[in-house]
């Protein structure tokens, strides 16, 4: 049993081996300084040495196996504890909702349990999934370490020589389990928790591709695994840039008559979306770095929270649409996440509630229609991809999967999340809200500037009654140009969404708001738009301006 292992016998296990081994290397100094055997010369001072060299490389690989053998027992000790305290605490929860852990995994009814409730046997099905998964990864730390020290102690490193001393203390280590394939962001979540300090640091420094776009994981985790692929991700990119130029130079006609120019064209606009996504870093220093592609679509993807998501009790997640792009957008959209939660806070600040936190998120995360590319026919090409819903639907299964994530990855029991969704990016929302997975975890929803989102109400999207919101500005001509045509299903401003105000005048807080122009002015400072979108995010919805 889990339980029962005993993590003492490890301690005290490593202890005796660093013992061990500063003892050896304290003999190890001392013969090899008597081994110089200064002022002895001829054929016998010659033996002499190499006998002492003899024994200093034999301490020197008897060290080796030794600190390959304390490095497992210090790793197998962290992540014997991590288990048993996770399964102190599924035990705990089994025994405050009346159940039994059996030592297999499985959940029963304790004696004289009373009648179960429906939540309940959500409460025992999670339960069993838990114990399962840490039983796994037992067994996966048992093998780990048999295999470390069967190999240690068979091989014993005697063919090594002493410069690979450090190397086979390295091989010591309890390998990092790679993530599951193909994983819900509870099951990410899961297979995070479920590891040791140790193994998360080896993932971030040698696998950060594993843990950035991984949703459920924890938003700091997400942020240092993606900045560790910077470097990594300018070599490829500069790699990938060189490659394709000799490609042009070298043929007759240039890439006249290839795709090279055009993949050329979209590796440069990839390493300057590099170059954005470092400034943005640099310049917000609270936020969080949640996504990174640069290798999956034709433009780059990102997503990028100013505040902490997981711990916030009010976040936000936006969504853009037409043209949008990290090198010409992004930058504007992480200001406007900025000032959207700094206008949520300052609204919980006058209701007596500025002890409650907000964090806002700027979500890139697919690839939406654009009219701009290395091509004649873009702008076409653009023209028709904004009427279709391809980009849309595929846009729609990342994003319900981030809002899922970002719920579970929450250190709050129940965050409220709000939706923001523009242009087509609104279109995109609100297939996501109608994602067939179990569960909503959007509170709220603001479509502004919408093209249509496919739903007649808020029971279409999983949301109550009156949680579902709509902006339209008068001059805003993508409005009328498509969503009057109802390509993407009813005009969400004649259905019976809450429509809000997008006019100049007086907020509730006294203060004189602009209104909002064209068709992307609406999450402008200032505006009354975006005060409204504040009053929703921050849970305030009794605050707006209809």
């Amino acid at each position: 049993m889990i339980r029962e292992w005993d993590t003492v016998a490890l301690e005290q296990l490593e202890q005796a081996l660093s013992a061990r081994i500063t003892a050896i290397d304290d003999v190890r100094r001392r013969i090899t300084e008597l081994g110089d055997l200064r002022g002895w010369e001829g054929e016998a001072a010659q033996a002499a040495r190499r006998a002492f060299q003899v024994v200093v490389q034999d301490l020197a690989d008897e060290s080796a196996v030794i600190g390959a053998v304390r490095r497992v027992t210090a790793d197998t000790f962290d992540a014997v504890l991590h288990v048993q305290l996770e399964v102190a605490a599924l035990m705990t929860t089994a025994d405050d909702n009346a159940f039994v852990v059996s030592d297999a995994g499985a959940v029963t009814d304790a004696p004289n349990s009373s009648e179960r409730r429906q939540h309940e046997f959500a409460v025992r099905d999670a339960l069993e999934s838990s114990a399962r998964a840490l039983i796994l990864e037992a067994e996966d730390i048992d093998a780990d370490a048999a295999h470390v020290l069967t190999h240690a102690m068979s091989s014993g490193f005697g063919d090594r020589g002493a410069g690979d001393f450090e190397a086979a203390d390295q091989q010591g280590r309890l390998p990092a389990p790679a993530p599951p394939q193909n994983a819900s962001p509870l099951e990410n979540r899961k297979y995070w928790d479920a590891m040791p300090e140790s193994q998360r640091r080896e993932i971030l420094e040698r696998h950060p591709e594993w843990v950035g776009s991984s949703d459920g994981l924890p938003s700091a985790a997400r942020h240092q695994a993606n900045l560790n692929q910077f470097d990594d991700e300018r070599v490829r990119l500069t790699a990938e840039r060189d490659r394709l130029q000799s490609i042009i130079d070298d043929a007759p006609f240039g890439g006249a008559f290839t795709n090279a120019d055009a993949a050329l064209w979209y590796t440069e606009q990839k390493m300057k979306d590099l170059r954005t996504l470092e400034q943005v870093v640099a310049k917000n220093p609270d936020g969080r770095l949640m996504l990174l592609d640069l290798k999956s679509g034709e433009r780059g993807m990102a997503a990028f929270a100013v505040g902490d998501p997981d711990t916030a009790e009010h976040i936000s997640v936006t969504a853009p649409g037409l043209n949008t792009t990290i090198v010409d957008s992004f930058e504007g959209m992480v200001g406007e996440a900025r000032s959207l939660g700094d206008t949520s806070v300052e609204q919980l600040r006058l209701q007596g509630r500025g002890d409650e936190t907000v964090a806002t998120i700027a979500w890139l995360g697919y690839e939406p229609p654009q009219t701009m590319g290395p091509g004649t026919f873009d702008t076409v090409r653009g023209v028709l991809d904004v009427t279709q819903s391809d980009r849309a639907a595929a846009g729609a299964v990342k994003l319900a999967a981030f809002y899922e994530g970002v719920n579970v990855a929450s250190r709050q029991s129940d965050p409220h999340l709000t939706a923001l969704g523009h242009s087509y990016g609104s279109y995109t929302t609100g297939l996501a809200l109608q994602d067939p997975s179990p569960g909503q975890p959007v509170d709220d929803a603001v479509f502004y500037g919408s093209p249509g989102v496919n739903a007649d109400d808020e029971s279409d999207l999983g949301l109550r009654d009156g949680h579902g919101y709509v902006m339209e500005a008068a001059d805003d001509r993508f409005v009328t140009e498509v969503g009057k045509t109802h390509r993407f299903g009813p005009d969400p401003g004649t259905v019976s969404f809450e429509q809000l105000s997008v006019d100049e005048g007086m907020s509730p807080d006294g203060i004189f708001r602009d209104g909002a122009l064209g068709h992307s002015g609406y999450p402008h400072r200032g505006t009354m738009s975006e005060y409204n979108m504040s009053a929703i995010v921050a849970g305030l919805p009794e605050r707006v301006v209809r």
